[in-house]
């Protein structure tokens, strides 16, 4: 695997403050990638003269493309067309990657078959927008899994590597999506590969420096702001909402799914829709006895609208 090739994806967007760090951590990796491309999504800021300056200079092709300009995830669902068969790394804008980041990835990724979808992810350095840590993500106490990934994340996009059978996985998914478009692409990627019985590689060592600013996609959940605004997420219908999206556009791959998911997925749309199969319940777990926890809160307080509650094995 040492002469394997992995592209970079990076999708940007207005994001000269930072990007100048992260493409310098991109070309300081011990395992260098073999191209990078990158999808601009109408940058109005100094991203696309960056940009062309780095294009001149880095020591590998850099491709630079227009984006979409739908939005985050159209763009990175995007950028998935581009790459040649093989090993695909997904960077964000604003992060500044560990040396050794692509190197512990593929170390992960080469316990797998190529022609068996797995997917590389970590924890990350939480700091804030100078760089200063501020702590590390969680570590999942239960590990990955489709009845995980119905209801929670836990592979985050700027951690991401995909090896050549997911990323061919991922592009013919990505083909299926017509209006039914997840809200979040990370999210997607995980549901996609465990629904499909792929392997997840969670690195318990932190590969990314994850920066906190004011214009963070979403952010790391720290601190009482962030804290509340996810409580408000989870009692306000917002992550219903997600939950739903989420389940729509899988469903438009559900085919590239086993049957065992194929089941649960209609099990969980049924009872997001309201129309739950009373003799068959789903099961879904969060990763932590609180956030379990919680999640069983936000369920029963749909009950007097929805029975969504109601056939859920947490």
């Amino acid at each position: 695997m040492g002469n394997t090739p992995i592209t970079v994806l990076m999708a940007t967007c207005n994001g000269a403050t930072y990007l100048e760090q992260q493409l310098h951590s991109i070309t300081a990796q011990t395992r260098q990638p073999a191209q990078m491309i990158v999808s601009d999504d109408g940058s109005t800021d100094d991203t696309p003269y960056i940009l062309r300056h780095f294009t001149g200079n880095a020591p590998f092709p850099v491709t630079v493309n227009n984006g979409p300009q739908k939005g985050i995830a159209q763009n990175m669902l995007a950028l998935q067309t581009c790459p040649p068969n093989g090993y695909v790394a997904f960077a964000d804008q604003d992060d500044v990657w560990l040396p050794d980041k692509l190197a512990r990835a593929m170390d992960a990724l080469s316990q797998s078959p190529t022609n068996h979808p797995a997917l590389y992810t970590s924890r990350r350095i939480i700091t804030d927008a100078q760089l200063n840590p501020l702590g590390l993500t969680k570590l999942p106490h239960r590990g990955p899994g489709f009845a995980n990934a119905l209801v929670q994340n836990i592979a985050p996009g700027n951690t991401i590597v995909l090896n050549p059978a997911a990323l061919t996985l991922a592009r013919s998914a990505a083909c299926d999506l017509k209006t039914c478009i997840p809200y979040f692409h990370d999210w997607w990627l995980y549901q996609l590969v465990t629904g499909a019985e792929g392997k997840v590689f969670f690195d318990p060592d932190p590969t990314v420096y994850y920066r906190q600013h004011k214009g963070n996609y979403l952010g790391a959940g720290n601190g009482i702001v962030k804290k509340t605004a996810r409580l408000k997420a989870l009692f306000d219908g917002t992550y219903r909402n997600w939950l739903l999206e989420q389940a729509l556009a899988l469903e438009c791959s559900s085919d590239r799914l086993t049957r065992e998911s194929r089941n649960q997925l209609t099990l969980f749309l049924q009872i997001l829709q309201g129309t739950p199969d009373v003799r068959r319940p789903v099961q879904i777990y969060r990763q932590s006895i609180p956030e379990q926890l919680l999640l069983k809160l936000s369920m029963a307080l749909y009950r007097l609208n929805s029975p969504l509650p109601r056939y859920i094995k947490l």
